[in-house]
């Protein structure tokens, strides 16, 4: 965003030297616009029709006013409209929004996950209140992120895409993101880690204590079923087990934090060639099946780790 001084007009001498300096926005100060909204410090000339049949809110608020009647401000002869900080609306939000409404970065299967944050947030009915545009967004989100168990699903967002998933509610995705935050963003080796520095400082305190504790429960459920040797329908096929459990099973484990990563662990033990390790094909078969109902366990009993 390119940042150009606009000059402010005010009848109110004694206020000028306490108004902030606005800045006029590079993309949308529109020489037809009929309307001028401030976005934080950012101001924006765009059409009245268009934002107001979107948005109730805009629609409703007034201009920015000071004390008094002869406080308004103006700008290119438009009345600013302010919109009000108590929304926190930021103005990187508020251009991600233009952007879509004016076509030039629409919420389509390109669109890159902060532009979707940010449209979600300001169509939001906490916000601007754009309904349809706010449905879109949810949508968009939605599909950026796994509804069901992904092992090794890992997102350079995912914190922040939690942080918006609760806030306005999307379920669909709110479990496997705090899964993978739970078992991912935890540094078990990092001894030059300082103690006092939030180890997940985008989250808020209430949530990043959810994932540490959905990842206390993941552990106390998953060690039992690590350590203890797998065992087959047949003797010899329970020998194998026996033998390569420890090297191909409980060492990997350890040696990556595999414990804390149930769904990752179960995954890398049915992808080991059993076969090739001596247990017949029946065996296999049904190996397979009891650690793929392991990881389905796993992700049923979250549901109420995380109630």
């Amino acid at each position: 965003m390119s940042a150009l001084t606009v000059t402010v007009s005010t009848t109110n001498a004694d206020s000028q030297s306490t108004q902030p300096t606005l800045r006029r926005h590079a993309r949308y100060w529109l020489d037809d616009g009929s309307l001028v909204v401030r976005a934080q410090d950012d101001v924006y000339k765009v059409h009245r029709t268009l934002l107001h049949r979107h948005s109730k809110v805009l629609a409703s608020l007034g201009p920015a006013e000071d004390e008094s009647i002869e406080g308004k401000r103006t700008v290119d002869g438009l009345v600013v409209v302010h919109i009000p900080d108590e929304l926190e609306v930021r103005s990187e939000d508020f251009e991600a929004l233009l952007e879509h409404l004016y076509h030039d970065a629409p919420l389509d299967n390109t669109a890159s996950f902060p532009k979707v944050a940010s449209v979600l947030r300001a169509s939001s009915k906490e916000q601007l209140d754009f309904p349809a545009i706010h449905a879109m967004a949810r949508t968009r989100l939605e599909e950026m992120f796994p509804a069901g168990p992904k092992p090794a699903f890992v997102s350079e967002h995912a914190e922040e895409a939690l942080t918006l998933a609760v806030k306005h509610d999307i379920p669909s995705i709110r479990k496997a993101l705090y899964y993978s935050i739970a078992t991912h963003s935890h540094d078990h080796d990092d001894e030059t880690a300082s103690a006092s520095s939030p180890r997940r400082p985008t989250l808020s305190p209430e949530l990043s204590a959810r994932c540490d504790a959905l990842l206390e429960q993941l552990v106390a459920h998953f060690t039992p079923i690590l350590f203890t040797v797998a065992t087959a329908g047949h003797m010899a096929c329970t020998d194998v087990l026996a033998e390569k459990w420890m090297p191909l099973v409980i060492q990997p484990a350890l040696d990556d934090n595999g414990l804390c990563r149930p769904l990752e662990t179960l995954e890398r033990i049915i992808g080991i060639d059993w076969a090739a390790e001596g247990l017949c094909a029946d065996c296999v078969r049904d190996k397979t099946e009891e650690w793929r109902g392991e990881q389905r366990d796993v992700w049923e009993r979250m549901d109420g780790w995380l109630s």
